[in-house]
C-alpha cells in the first residue's frame, strides 16, 4: 500500500512540475527494502496468451514514460476481497492484511484526457535473500487495459470518517486499559488535527510533502492508524463474546475510515479531469 500510494503521489507531482528535479523520489523510503523495481505493459493478442512488454526498469525511467505517453493523471485504486466472508473459510480483509500478501487489492490507475487507461498492479518477490542492504524485494508492475475510475471520497468527509474511527477505537483501548494501543489512536488524533505528534519519528523528505496540509495530516494519521498488521500491541485481551463483537464492529469500521482515507489523500494529488 505505501509504495502504491508513493508512486501514485509522485507521479501526480510530476506531471504537474515536469521542471521540478524531485531529488528526493528515488531514494524515498517505499523503495527502501526493494531490489528492483519495474514495470510492464500486457500486451494481448487475439487467441494468444498476454505478452509481457518492458516499459521501465527503475520508477525514475517509469515516471519519464508516464511524461511522454499523454498520461494526465494517476489515480489509487482500492478493493476489498471480502465481500462474502465464509465462516471457516475465509477471513475479514482487516485481518487478512496482517499477512504477506493478504487483505484488499490495491492498484494505480493511469489515465489520458481522450479516455484511456490502464490499471496497475503489484507482484511481490523474495528474489534476493542474501542481501546485505535488506533489499531482498523484487517489485514487478503489469498494467492491462482499465476503465478511468473515480477518485473516491474528498479529504473533508474522509478526514470526518477517521476521526470518528479512531475515537471509537481509543474509547475501546481505554476502557480495556491497553495503553498502548490508545497511544497510537491518540497520536493520530493529533496528527489529523495538525497538533504536535505524541510519539515523533523522524520523516525524510518524500511524497507526502507534496500534498496540501489537510491532505498530508489525513495520510499521516491514517499511517498511525494502522493496526491491522500489529495486533501484539493489544497485548492479551479478555474478553467476553460482546466485547469482542463490539471490538470487532469498531475494527471493521476503522478499516474502512483508514482505506478511504488513503484513497482520498492520494488521489488529491491528481490533476482534475
Amino acid at each position: 500500500m505505501a509504495q502504491v500510494a508513493a508512486l501514485v503521489i509522485s507521479a501526480n507531482y510530476r506531471l504537474t512540475h515536469p521542471d521540478d528535479p524531485m531529488r528526493w523520489f528515488a531514494t524515498q523510503r517505499a523503495f527502501a527494502r526493494c531490489g528492483s523495481i519495474s514495470f510492464d505493459l500486457a500486451a494481448k493478442r487475439r487467441r494468444q496468451k498476454p505478452t509481457l512488454v518492458p516499459m521501465a526498469e527503475t520508477p525514475p525511467a517509469w515516471l519519464d514514460q508516464l511524461a511522454r505517453s499523454g498520461t494526465a493523471r494517476v489515480l489509487l485504486g482500492f478493493e476489498r476481497q471480502d465481500e462474502e466472508v465464509i465462516p471457516g473459510e475465509t477471513i475479514p480483509d482487516r485481518i487478512a492484511a496482517g499477512f504477506a500478501g493478504g487483505g484488499s487489492l490495491w492498484t494505480m490507475t493511469t489515465e489520458t484526457d481522450d479516455g484511456r487507461a490502464l490499471g496497475w498492479r503489484a507482484a511481490w518477490k523474495a528474489a534476493y535473500p542474501s542481501a546485505r542492504d535488506g533489499r531482498i524485494w523484487a517489485v514487478r508492475y503489469t498494467a492491462t487495459a482499465a476503465t478511468p475510475q473515480p477518485p473516491g471520497r474528498d479529504v473533508e468527509s474522509a478526514t470526518t470518517e477517521l476521526r470518528h474511527a479512531l475515537a471509537e477505537m481509543s474509547e475501546f483501548a481505554w476502557s480495556h486499559d491497553v495503553k498502548e494501543a490508545n497511544m497510537r489512536f491518540t497520536s493520530a488524533l493529533a496528527l489529523l488535527e495538525g497538533a504536535p505528534d505524541p510519539m515523533p519519528i523522524a520523516h525524510p523528505e518524500g511524497p507526502a510533502n507534496t500534498l496540501s496540509e489537510p491532505a498530508r495530516r489525513l495520510l499521516d494519521a491514517a499511517q498511525r492508524g494502522w493496526m491491522f498488521d500489529n495486533m501484539e500491541l493489544w497485548g492479551r485481551l479478555k474478553l467476553d463474546e460482546p466485547q469482542w463483537r463490539d471490538h470487532a464492529r469498531r475494527a471493521e469500521a476503522l478499516y474502512d475510515a483508514v482505506t478511504a482515507a488513503v484513497v482520498a489523500a492520494v488521489n488529491s494529488s491528481a490533476p482534475p479531469r
